[in-house]
């Protein structure tokens, strides 16, 4: 091996112990997206169910860091919809569930996520409704740390990935569940375009074990969610968009803001047709701009970051891609009065 391949191998594992380091100091850092306002449900169980319409099906999918040798990708899918019954008046229920994937780096450092959501939307006043939710989630962490390279598998300047290695793990996989709860403030005014959700959440309240080493010492650390996002109608084709999104886990935090324009193409019944540009900023780390499309009952999102962060070392400003979808249903309902006619 040449002195030039060698220390293109040195510098790479500089690279990698750097991002093990990372994840060390975030050893439960959860999935998350710049386009956070279009995952409502990784944000906060009090959100099933708070929408305009009455089922909800989305899906987010983003790839972070290609640039080095550990890039990032994650996936997202939810559904969640409304439950109307006598009982409730005009109050309503929000259930939903739904899946995550998130996988980094060349052992292939996998979290799989399953959740379950529901929440009760309590009508307080004309356009103004409160909700509480609670979240399920049954988790997997795994890897294959036969992708590793150890320091002492390095002889005499050269590095051997063949040579035995005294690191072992007690386990390649770990499994958890947790608990999560939120409430939300959510307004929607009759006859106009504007929207308004507020909301805080905590998810791993049980703070679970999860560890490959099968000590049960390493628990997940709550992780505290702040959230905002906002429509403002301006003028007949214009609305201002605004989110922002607080999160604090362990020694980990984000702090996001996010802005954009909104015009309507088209209002036309079953022709609707907007589009949505914007720009946002994830502090100390990246700059984000984006791009929505919204058709009839569809909803298409695109991001792409910019890395401001002291890794742009690794990244040369690289960030990642990011798209979104959403697709919403709207019930006909029965009127709540009606005349029967006689038949003769």
């Amino acid at each position: 091996m040449t002195n030039l391949n060698v220390l293109n191998r040195i510098q790479r594992l500089k690279i990698f112990f750097l991002l093990c380091l990372c994840r060390l100091a975030l050893p439960a850092q959860d999935v998350h997206f710049s386009q956070f306002y279009n995952a409502p449900l990784s944000l906060n169980p009090a959100l099933a169910g708070a929408f305009e319409e009455d089922r909800r099906f989305g899906a987010a999918y983003r790839n972070q860091w290609s640039s080095v040798p550990v890039p990032y990708e994650s996936f997202f899918g939810t559904y969640d919809q409304k439950v109307f019954q006598p009982w409730l008046g005009d109050n309503w229920l929000g259930l939903g569930g739904a899946f995550a994937y998130d996988q980094a780096g060349d052992a292939n450092l996998s979290w799989l996520q399953l959740a379950l959501f529901g929440a009760f939307h309590w009508r307080a006043a004309a356009g103004h409704s409160l909700s509480a939710g609670l979240q399920l989630r049954f988790g997997q962490r795994a890897l294959e740390p036969g992708q590793f390279s150890f320091a002492d598998q390095f002889t005499d300047s050269f590095f051997d990935p063949a040579a035995p290695t005294a690191e072992s793990f007690a386990a390649t996989s770990a499994g958890y569940f947790s608990l999560g709860a939120g409430f939300n403030w959510f307004y929607q005014p009759e006859e106009s375009r504007s929207r308004a959700w507020a909301g805080l959440s905590a998810a791993h309240l049980n703070q679970p074990a999860l560890s490959f080493m099968n000590d049960g010492t390493v628990s997940l650390p709550v992780l505290f969610t702040l959230n905002a996002q906002g429509l403002l109608e301006l003028a007949e084709r214009w609305d201002l968009a605004a989110n922002l999104l607080g999160q604090r886990q362990g020694t980990y935090q984000e702090i996001a803001g996010m802005a954009g324009g909104r015009f309507h193409v088209s209002q036309d019944k079953g022709r609707e047709l907007a589009l949505q540009l914007g720009a946002g900023y994830r502090l100390g780390d990246a700059l984000i701009g984006y791009i929505d499309v919204f058709y009839k009952n569809w909803r298409f999102g695109l991001s792409y970051d910019a890395n401001t962060s002291p890794f742009i070392a690794a990244t040369n400003r690289n960030g990642g891609p990011e798209f979104s979808v959403q697709y919403v249903i709207r019930q006909v309902k029965p009127p709540k009065a009606y005349k029967a006619c006689p038949v003769f």
